[in-house]
């Protein structure tokens, strides 16, 4: 891959990343509540999920897509309740102030592994970033190729959110229990969202 499709590839990774869902709520409300290595952390595995999928879709593979259309309204139901699930526990958590709250290693992983599988749980991604990609030009065959590309995505993305996790890192400080409660319960409501949009994606696919 040219230098300048390496760059491209770089920044689609950052770009993808800036949407405001149900994954990056989780990402920013774990950079104010735990800190900016925290907010690094989720990035990454939100990161690791999609450039799995701008990987699979750049290659040109449809089966993982097509495998799981027979599935789609189990598949896109357990979505929901998960996404539910997520969402009663952040609306019920007692709110921790920054000085009070440290991100553990287990809370960590736990950070990562959320954000992870939350974007794995939809493998009809593979088509939009198949999409995306062939409209930016993007062609890859090899192994190594597939592997750098991966790679770039996943910089890209995590670049975007180190840069994000650091700028509000500045807001911490100026945390209150009464915000925090609010951050908990935006995030809250995000998942829902996220959780009906879910339902509601599959109920308007033609033989759902």
């Amino acid at each position: 891959m040219s230098p300048a499709m390496l760059l491209l590839v770089f920044a689609a990774g950052f770009v993808i990343m800036t949407p405001l869902g149900p994954v990056s709520t989780i990402c920013i409300r774990r950079a104010l509540i735990y800190g900016p290595i925290a907010g690094i952390v989720a990035g990454a595995g939100d990161a690791a999920a999609v450039a799995t999928y701008a990987t699979v879709g750049v290659a040109g593979s449809t089966l993982l897509p097509h495998y799981f259309a027979n599935f789609a309204t189990l598949w896109h139901v357990g979505i929901a309740v998960v996404l539910i699930a997520v969402a009663i526990v952040i609306w019920r958590s007692r709110p921790t102030l920054p000085t009070v709250a440290v991100a553990t290693p287990g809370n960590l992983a736990a950070g990562f592994v959320a954000p992870l599988v939350i974007v794995l749980a939809n493998p009809a991604d593979v088509v939009l970033f198949a999409a995306l990609f062939a409209g930016l030009g993007i062609v890859v065959h090899t192994p190594l190729d597939h592997a750098v590309f991966y790679a770039t995505i996943f910089a890209g993305g995590c670049t975007y959110w180190v840069v994000l996790s650091l700028f509000l890192s500045r807001w911490r400080s100026g945390l209150t229990l009464g915000r925090v409660v609010w951050l908990n319960r935006a995030c809250s409501v995000f998942m829902f969202v996220g959780a009906i949009v879910s339902v509601v994606s599959v109920m308007r696919t033609p033989g759902a």
